[in-house]
């Protein structure tokens, strides 16, 4: 089995454990719109605490319709402005009254978490609570004030420039999807057979650049092929593991810290003028973090 195949094997059961946390037993409880979602645009995480089958809150709730109501959420981190304190919740962060249990709060991911990055890695994972999340006057024996943790898949959308990576923050054991517009392209316009493919260049921790092949070999190498994205026309991705794809390419004991990719099509070169070392518009600098 091929190293490519491998990949892609790998990174189907990572798919499918998606949906598994997308469609698990939270699912009615708190949901995100819209999806895909766009990490710096705007969403709306709703939470139907009628869904709730733990602790006091649809209780009290249901005895006192009129209370206000907090989220208070730690993944994918805390957010920027804090959740406060459990006992005093952050007056940023009640939540509006949709009627009967729902309620909802409207954010941008980026601006809102002091760090977005495993937004789609991670999900996003809160709860719902009156401002003092300790048991209610009079209705202790529900428990807090609190639903019980919820998380929420967070399904990626595809971005619309010319080249996307998804994850933003990534390892060098991490998958990296690279996906590639060529609506927005002015150079290579002429694609025969959806016969796409990205040279990948990998800069190591010396300085170097590696590739698998040379330019003049790139589409002859299966494994750089690119597959049409599905009810996108003219858009392509490729999904690769840096660390499998350059094993014995770069040389043992060396990082990988970034990736410079560019497209190319049988017979298809660049201009002298717009080179894909010159024109930034050809190539997509791919940071990776090593991390132990």
């Amino acid at each position: 089995m091929n190293t490519f195949t491998t990949t892609l094997q790998r990174l189907a059961l990572l798919a499918g454990a998606c949906v598994v946390l997308q469609t698990g037993a939270f699912a009615q409880a708190v949901t995100l719109t819209p999806s895909p979602t766009g990490l710096h645009e705007e969403v709306t995480l709703t939470i139907d605490i009628s869904q709730s089958a733990e602790n006091g809150l649809k209780s009290i709730l249901e005895a006192n319709p009129d209370l206000p109501v907090y989220i208070w959420t730690w993944t994918p981190s805390d957010p920027v402005g804090t959740n406060g304190s459990w006992n005093n919740s952050n007056d940023d962060l009640q939540l509006v009254h949709q009627g009967g249990l729902v309620y909802s709060l409207t954010f941008v991911p980026s601006q809102f978490y002091t760090d977005a990055s495993g937004l789609y890695s991670q999900g996003i994972s809160c709860l719902a609570k009156l401002k003092d999340g300790a048991p209610f006057p009079g209705l202790e024996d529900f428990g807090e004030a609190k639903t019980e943790d919820f998380n929420v898949g967070v399904l990626p959308k595809l971005c619309e420039d010319k080249m996307c990576v998804f994850p933003e923050t990534r390892r060098a054991d991490d998958f990296v999807s690279i996906t590639y517009n060529n609506n927005l392209d002015v150079d290579l316009t002429d694609i025969q057979d959806d016969e796409v493919y990205l040279q990948i260049r990998a800069r190591a921790t010396d300085g170097q650049y590696y590739s698998l092949v040379d330019d003049a070999d790139v589409t002859n190498t299966p494994e750089l092929k690119m597959a049409p994205v599905p009810d996108k026309p003219g858009f392509y991705r490729l999904i690769v593991l840096p660390e499998e794809l350059f094993a014995g390419i770069v040389p043992e004991g060396l990082g990988i810290l970034t990736m410079i990719c560019y497209p190319l099509t049988p017979g298809f070169t660049y201009p002298p003028d717009t080179t894909p070392w010159d024109g930034i518009y050809y190539e997509t600098g791919v940071p990776l973090l090593d991390c132990e």
